[in-house]
């Protein structure tokens, strides 16, 4: 296996950072990770694929210790779909496996909407298609008011940094972890505890406006009509005690991509793959064998 690190160049010249697990012929991997979140959600799921095939992980811009994006306003799912492209067009591999996490669904499914030629195949774990508050309410004024909340709490840079640096501590870490645990974001006996305590690392030194920008493009993004478009082997993993991204989220997927497959892992959350990365693994090769992969 050969592992190199490098960096790619957005269209508005942003610097992309990203790393090349793996050198086989076979068909690539390109990851798209969590909500305000990091390349180390990979941490089972990159040596297990890399011994194999060519697995390419990017961090989204302003995250895993990048330098702050220039334009923080124009953060979206769709940059961040477009992000991918050029990280995917810089490893000059073939069509890839387009693997998204959580928030990272929504990114795979914008990269199939804008960028179809870089996508061989998808696999989508525990992430809905758009607008997660729909779940609440599908009111478009709370959908705004919460996005709108978010954007200038994320301005308010002095009481933000404050709200974050709670993360740096330990009763923040301990209020956090309790309430992944509680909202179904992590197993309580399952999830390893450098997974959350590295999330939490990471969130608290991401710039605060940034933070507030990614949460509401998360809110704001659909990806609903591009269901029915996919027509590339589409793998949907879901885990029934996952509150964030309920089943219900992950059975409609089903029904709405043509041909599409779901595996449920019952009594796991929201961040399954780390909690039982064997069986999840299993299941994405049985689909990878399947579809000649």
């Amino acid at each position: 296996m050969t592992t190199g690190s490098a960096v790619a160049v957005a269209e508005d010249g942003e610097a992309l950072a990203y790393r090349v697990a793996g050198d086989s012929t076979r068909t690539p991997m390109l990851t798209a990770h969590g909500l305000v979140s990091s390349v180390h959600h990979w941490t089972f799921f990159t040596p297990h694929y890399a011994a194999h095939r060519p697995v390419v992980s990017w961090e989204y811009r302003g995250h895993g210790g990048q330098r702050v994006p220039r334009d923080l306003a124009a953060i979206s799912v769709a940059q961040f779909a477009d992000d991918a492209a050029a990280v995917w067009r810089a490893t000059g591999l073939a069509p890839a496996i387009v693997v998204g996490l959580s928030f990272g669904v929504q990114v795979a499914l914008e990269i199939w909407h804008r960028h179809p030629g870089a996508v061989r195949a998808l696999v989508l774990i525990c992430g809905t298609p758009g607008h997660p508050l729909d779940r609440v309410s599908s009111a478009r004024a709370l959908r705004g008011a919460t996005t709108a909340l978010l954007r200038g709490l994320g301005r308010q840079r002095g009481l933000a940094m404050r709200m974050l640096g709670l993360l740096r501590t330990q009763s923040g870490v301990r209020l956090a972890r309790e309430l992944a645990f509680r909202s179904g974001g992590a197993h309580r006996d399952a999830c390893p505890p450098e997974v959350l305590d590295g999330l939490f690392a990471h969130v608290a030194g991401l710039d605060p406006e940034l933070v507030g920008n990614v949460m509401a493009a998360y809110l704001e993004h659909t990806a609903e009509d591009v269901l029915a478009t996919i027509t590339v082997p589409t793998l949907i993993i879901a885990a029934d005690g996952d509150q964030l991204a309920p089943l219900a989220t992950a059975e409609r997927m089903q029904r709405a991509i043509p041909g599409s497959r779901l595996v449920v892992f019952p009594g796991h959350s929201h961040l399954v793959q780390v909690e039982k990365p064997a069986e999840v693994h299993a299941a994405i090769d049985r689909f990878l064998a399947d579809h000649a992969l």
